[in-house]
């Protein structure tokens, strides 16, 4: 477990960073009249990031020492890492098939078939969890913003 504490707490600052020296600055945008600078919040976000991010680092690499382990290895497991990625996977299906259809249409099944087999399996969890988000999405698009997207 230290090794896998030390490796993802290294990504999540390495992600923090980036999103700090090149995401933000570049796609943040710039607002002059606006009282709330748009970069403040996603900074704020990426520090927190970056310090959750470290400290979960150093705390794996303490473990690693203490154990007398190596933070690299060369036995990988790799039904583990296709068990980690299979989701990933599907959601990109799925982002994939929702630029050709309306996520009004699809999200509720696909969101719903991604709980199912990841293991839950109360009907009640299932339906609430897959219905609400594309139901705030309707509202939000349809009748807040009057885009129209969904």
């Amino acid at each position: 477990m230290p090794r896998q504490n030390f490796w993802s707490g290294l990504v999540v600052s390495a992600f923090a960073l980036l999103a700090l020296t090149w995401i933000i600055p570049e796609y943040a945008g710039s607002n002059p009249l606006a009282q709330m600078p748009p970069e403040l919040v996603p900074n704020i976000a990426a520090w927190v990031m970056l310090v959750c991010g470290a400290i979960v680092a150093v705390g794996g690499l303490v473990g690693l020492v203490r154990a007398g382990e190596s933070p690299l290895t060369f036995a990988i497991d790799w039904r583990g890492v296709a068990w980690a990625a299979w989701p990933f996977a599907y959601v990109a299906v799925a982002v994939w098939l929702l630029t050709m259809v309306k996520l009004t249409w699809l999200g509720v099944p696909l969101i719903a078939l991604l709980l199912v087999l990841l293991g839950e399996r109360r009907w009640w969890l299932v339906a609430v969890c897959s219905t609400v988000p594309v139901a705030a999405l309707y509202v939000l698009s349809v009748y807040l913003m009057r885009v129209g997207v969904v």
